[in-house]
Formats: C-alpha cells, structure tokens, sequence
C-alpha cells in the first residue's frame, strides 16, 4: 500500500534520481538501493524478486525453498510428520516444512548456547557479516555498503564478465553451500546468490589490497582498529564462507602474482589467507589429505601442523599446579612456537651458571623431570580465537578436541599469579596484556562448559603425578633450592662441607694423639 500510495503522489516525470532520493528515505526500502547498484555493477539484471516480503509470503518462500536447497536424504516426511501431529492433536506456531536437518558436510555452526553465555562476546562479530548465520542485522548495514564498493573495486580488477562467471559458479553450487551451515537459510535463491557473492569479493579484495599494499588509501587496511576488528570477524565459528568457494574464486581470477618463493605453485588463496593472519609467520602448507573448510578450521590447522597424537590417550585427573610441580623438582622449559606440543623426559639435575644460561654444572645422583610446553602467546584476540576453535572442535571434531585438551592442561597447571609469572619467567607465556592476573582468569574460564574428552597428554600427566607423589623428589627439590640455587650458593655449600669434613678430621686426629 506504501508503495501505491507514493506512484500516485509521484508526478509522471520524475526521473531515476528522484525515485531513488525517496526509496533511500525510508529506512525499508534500503536494501533495495543496494541491490539496485549490485546490478549496474553487474551488467546483468537479474530474475525478478520482491525486496520485502509480507508475513505470509515470506513463510511461504521459506517453505519453498526447504525442499530445493535440501539434499533428498536430509528432508523429513512432511506429510507423514503432519499425520501423526493430527493423530496426536499436537499443534504448533511455526511451518513444519522449515525444519532443518544438518547433512554431513555441515562444518559452519551456531556456538553451543552453553559456551556462548560465558562470554558473548568472543562469539559475535564486531564490523562485518559474513554468511547467512547473521545476516541482516542492523548493526551490519553500513558495511553491507562497504561491500558494494569493494564489489565495484573488484569489477575493475578483474571485469564485470568475471564476476558474471563468479556468480553463475556460486549458483550452480547454491545447494552444496548451503549445505555446509547447520541453520537452514530462509533468504530465496537470488538474495542468498548474492550475499555469498558479495562476501567472498569482500575478502578476496581484502586480502589482494593487504598482499600488494597498493599505495591508495583504504579505510579498513590503513585503519588499525578497522583492520584488527576485520581479522578477529573473519575468524569467528559463526562468521565464515566455505573454502572452497572462495579458492574456486581466486582460481577463476587467475591471480598469478600470488606467489610463494618456496612453494611457487601453491594454492593462492592459502598464500593470501597466510599472509593476512599470520603476516610474521613462516609459511606452513597443509598436507595433501587435508582438506580446509574454512578460515576457523584453517587457523586450528596452522596450530596443529606439528602435532602428534598419542595412540592410546585417557583422562586427565588431578593434575598439580606449575608452582607444586615446580617445588617438586619439575623443571619448565619453553617448547615450539605456534604449536600445541606438550612433552615430558627425565634429565639430570644441574646448576646454572650465572650470565650463561645455556651453560649448567650437573649434581651427581640428583635427576629431575622437564616439561616442554609451546610458546603460548597471548594478547588481545587470544581468548576469542581459542574459544571459537574449541567450539569447532566440540561441534565438529569430538574425537580430536587437540586445542581443547592442550587448554585443558594449561588450566590445571594455572590456578594462581604465581603459576603464570613462573611460565612467564621461562618463556612459555608471552604476556602482551600486561597483567598476569588476567591471564590466569582466562585460562581458567577458557574450559568451563567444554566437554572433557581423552586427552593425548595423559602420559606426559600420570609420568608428572608419580614424580609428584613421591616425596624424595621433594626433598631433593627442596635440598637444591636451598644448598645449590645457583653457582655462589652451590660453591659456598660445597666449601662449607669440605670445612666440616677438614674439621672432623683434625678433630680425630687430636683424640687419637
């Protein structure tokens, strides 16, 4: 009725302009606009379709297309569900043809309600929308905008009919990404077309202009805040395109100056995503088995690129703090950066040397155990990242939660200050929050609500709990901190025994003449 009513307050001369100066006016018709410049950018209209839906044809069009974007051995019995609610007289507020049965390609989901609430915020996105999982919300609608102009930037890069082959490549894979969210998207076909389209030129010209650092100023990569915020979005569980879709791009684009010395014929998108999440980092390659489905998983790859589990893991119980474990004898020492490798051995105990501490004096008859953990890095996003690679693990990976069992470590180790500055203290925490306290809270909140599985650093943990319990390796412990510290404290003790021993000698000696 709204829009009857402005055709006849129109006068029959108005131009485009004008028409568009009152449809931006008001707040409904916005997206409207910007599904109007998509098409200039294009070149190519495409089908009609209503901009806004009434109540009743939106349920309708969400019906509808349950059963076209659904693969056969995913759909329920419609028919045969509204049979046996009638028999039983059961009635609903919601159409039974919406509901949603994840297939096995289903590897982009909601965070479990249960996580969520210990902290929201780690979950949701800051600036940007990517996918269908949110979608339309108002917060977004300026950088929906953003994205219009990115597409334009793109079309320039790489032509309008490229794009056109882009969009007929992600319409002939419609239903395989849908396939890949745990929610069933509502939006109809050329809405839902066009969301994927625009996300993924979003972040293929994201990652082009940051990878060649053309010297045009752009708001979101010479922005700091804006380009931390872009990187922590794209990294969120909820906030992710399927891989494949976004490396099928960069391979129509033919983006051949996206190289790497080393790997000259790697995949360019894993080049590009590497350089943009990891820029200091060595470039690491997944194995050939290894097929990546998004950027969460990616990020949990480049974690797991050195790690080997155990054959036979079990459960981790009652494991002593790092302070404890310390005081017994258990010596800390820092492991590889950027992984997730825990190790534990048997050494001999020894003495450092002061102002050379690769240099060490070892104590006869004395052995102590050493616990290599990774360098563990944290600062601002830490705890946001890890979240939501834990939370992938619990939705997608139960039997190999690697990240949520090397975190589960770390929170028995930690429960105190003291704990941290000790990590700290012999490199395996890098703190870039400035406050030990707050790392020991996030570590000891990271694994609330996390399922606890068989971990593979059970071995190196009942190997830490039987040189614990036993209380010679305390008193040792203890006799060494207190007599051979370091090499002052050791050279007095070893001085003061030889005194002793002259002076008991001299002593036998006086009684016997």
């Amino acid at each position: 009725m709204e829009e009857k009513r402005r055709e006849r307050e129109a006068p029959d001369d108005v131009n485009e302009k004008e028409m568009d100066v009152i449809e931006e006016s008001d707040d409904v018709n916005e997206m409207e606009i910007l599904e109007e410049k998509r098409r200039e950018i294009l070149e190519a209209p495409l089908p009609p379709t209503p901009i806004k839906f009434e109540k009743n044809d939106l349920t309708s069009s969400s019906s509808d297309q349950h059963e076209q974007h659904q693969p056969k051995d995913s759909i329920i019995d419609i028919k045969e569900l509204e049979e046996l609610m009638k028999f039983l007289g059961d009635h609903v507020d919601y159409n039974l043809k919406d509901i949603h049965v994840p297939v096995p390609q289903c590897c982009i989901y909601r965070v479990p309600k249960d996580l969520r609430k210990i902290n929201d915020v780690a979950y949701t996105p800051r600036v940007i929308s990517i996918g269908p999982l949110h979608h339309g919300d108002k917060e977004f609608i300026e950088m929906e905008k953003q994205k219009l102009r990115y597409l334009l930037e793109f079309s320039k890069r790489v032509g309008a009919e490229k794009l056109k082959e882009f969009k007929r490549f992600i319409e002939d894979n419609e239903q395989h990404i849908r396939n890949y969210y745990q929610e069933n998207s509502s939006l109809p076909s050329p809405k839902f077309v066009s969301m994927i389209l625009h996300d993924a030129v979003f972040i293929i010209e994201v990652f082009l202009k940051y990878w060649l650092q053309e010297g045009t100023f752009d708001f979101f990569l010479h922005t700091p805040t804006m380009l931390n915020a872009i990187d922590h979005d794209l990294q969120l569980l909820e906030n992710q395109l399927p891989y494949f879709v976004l490396q099928k791009l960069i391979e129509q684009g033919a983006f051949h100056n996206v190289t790497n010395e080393k790997n000259p014929d790697h995949d360019p998108l894993l080049i590009l995503s590497h350089k943009f999440f990891l820029n200091s980092k060595p470039v690491v390659f997944p194995k050939p088995n290894y097929q990546i489905k998004h950027f969460t998983d990616l990020r949990r790859y480049f974690l797991l690129k050195n790690f080997c589990p155990v054959e036979e893991p079990g459960e981790i119980r009652d494991l002593p703090i790092a302070t404890k474990l310390h005081r017994s004898g258990v010596k800390f020492m820092m492991g590889i950066e950027d992984s997730l490798e825990i190790s534990c051995k048997h050494v001999k105990n020894a003495i450092r040397i002061p102002y050379l501490k690769s240099c060490e004096l070892p104590i006869p008859g004395i052995k102590e155990v050493e616990l290599q953990i990774s360098r563990f890095e944290v600062h601002d996003y830490t705890e946001c990242l890890y979240r939501n690679m834990m939370a992938l693990e619990q939705c997608h990976y139960p039997g190999e939660t690697h990240i949520c069992n090397f975190i589960l470590v770390m929170d028995y180790l930690i429960n105190t200050v003291g704990d941290v500055d000790l990590l700290v203290d012999e490199g395996i925490i890098v703190n870039n929050l400035g406050d030990n306290a707050s790392i020991a809270k996030m570590l000891n909140n990271l694994f609330l609500q996390i399922t606890s599985n068989r971990s593979d650093s059970y071995n190196i943990s009942k190997k830490l709990k039987e040189h614990y319990d036993n209380r010679w390796n305390h008193t040792m412990a203890t006799f060494k901190t207190v007599y051979f510290s370091d090499i002052w404290t050791g050279t007095a003790t070893v001085a003061a025994v030889i005194l002793l021993v002259l002076t008991l000698i001299q002593t036998v000696f006086s009684i016997m003449s």
